[in-house]
């Protein structure tokens, strides 16, 4: 079984996706805390980083995106937002390319850049409202299997 880390636990990414990923098939943790990265990234197939401004863990996205590429390089990342890609793009850009060049985001509605699910220069995004639409939902199903496949 698949397994996802949830490495900053927004509520929203524990309330709507641990549910969705439980019906995808997918096994997920929580971090709990930074010390305890390594040992979760030894289990898990991709993460989820949530890009909003709270989180039950006081790294920010950026240092958290930066404590599991120096610990396990080519996890792939999904990041997760309840903003629209349009919104956030900028910001997921710039975080990747600190570490990969050229850097590719696909989400359930669109591609930027030469997006390959799995390869550490693709990050995968969504919204909250990627899980309510059915289409989207499926799609994003899609790309996260491929993305976390082990």
């Amino acid at each position: 079984m698949p397994h996802i880390l949830l490495a900053r636990p927004h509520p929203f990414i524990v309330s709507e996706m641990a549910p969705f990923l439980q019906q995808q098939g997918f096994g997920f943790n929580r971090l709990l805390n930074l010390d305890s990265l390594n040992d979760e990234l030894a289990k898990a197939d991709a993460t989820v980083i949530s890009l909003a401004i709270t989180s039950p863990l006081p790294q920010s996205a950026e240092e958290l995106l930066a404590a599991i590429r120096h610990l396990k390089p080519t996890m792939p990342i999904v990041f997760a937002s309840l903003l629209p890609l349009e919104r956030v793009q900028n910001s997921i850009l710039r975080l990747m390319q600190a570490y990969h060049q050229p850097v590719a985001i696909a989400s359930a509605e669109q591609m930027l850049g030469a997006a390959q699910p799995g390869k550490p220069a693709t990050a995968l995004y969504f919204c909250k409202e990627d899980l309510a639409d059915t289409v989207k939902r499926d799609a994003f199903a899609k790309l996260l299997k491929l993305h976390a496949k082990h």
